[in-house]
């Protein structure tokens, strides 16, 4: 069994549902199947959906997805956040021990005394992020507790701090924020193409590191100003 998705590219400059566009960019759906596709992928659920934060039936359940036949052994750790601070209101989470390829249940944490313990009145004040981390991974994993249009956003104050060229193609971009942002988007001027390491992420630390590859040879990488989910949420 496996997992396709259509599709990956245009042969044609329109608004489809392609993941690279005509100009090879590549778009925040992209970037998100990277992930997708990782070997190792941890998944947050809400059970309900969207549950009410003194809902007693509702639980939160945490798994890691496994697609590696050796063994794998790593931490997953989640936190739950406000979007006004990048220190978690709570930490949650265990070892991952895998001997196989498979998923496996790591817990199951009862939600409303998990928000009983936090200063999150309702479901648009907060978020759980996730990051599972062993020798050779790095996954993250945010789960909403409300729509993201729902949110209660306040301006992050997205900078762009440095540009640092490593090569003529390669470029390390080092981004700060003073709150967490949601769906942070970077892009490059109209003459420029190429594509970064991530992007379209959720920013929990103040301090973010993107590197940028260019398809051919540039002198000079001008970037756009960054923009998340509080800019396009404003009138």
């Amino acid at each position: 069994m496996g997992l396709m998705y259509w599709q990956i590219n245009d042969i044609w400059q329109a608004p489809t549902w392609a993941t690279i566009d005509y100009e090879l960019r590549w778009k925040m759906s992209h970037y998100y199947v990277r992930y997708m596709y990782s070997p190792i992928y941890p998944i947050a659920i809400l059970t309900p959906y969207l549950a009410n934060t003194t809902d007693e039936t509702a639980q939160v359940s945490l798994y890691v997805v496994n697609d590696l036949f050796d063994g794998t052994r790593g931490v997953l750790t989640c936190g739950v956040y406000t979007l006004d601070s990048f220190d978690p209101q709570i930490s949650f989470g265990d070892d991952v021990v895998f001997n196989s390829s498979g998923v496996q249940r790591v817990m199951n944490v009862p939600y409303a005394p998990l928000m009983k313990r936090t200063s999150c009145t309702d479901n648009s004040s907060c978020i759980i992020h996730c990051l599972f981390v062993d020798q050779k991974h790095q996954v993250r994993q945010t789960l909403f507790l409300k729509r993201p249009k729902n949110y209660q956003l306040s301006n992050p104050n997205i900078k762009i701090r440095s540009v640092t060229p490593i090569s003529t193609n390669d470029f390390l971009i080092t981004i700060t924020a003073d709150k967490p942002a949601l769906f942070v988007w970077l892009d490059v001027t109209a003459n420029i193409t190429g594509y970064f390491s991530r992007n379209g992420f959720n920013m929990f630390t103040p301090v973010v590191n993107v590197s940028f590859y260019s398809w051919i040879p540039i002198t000079n990488l001008q970037l756009r100003l960054p923009i998340s989910l509080f800019d396009v949420t404003q009138p």
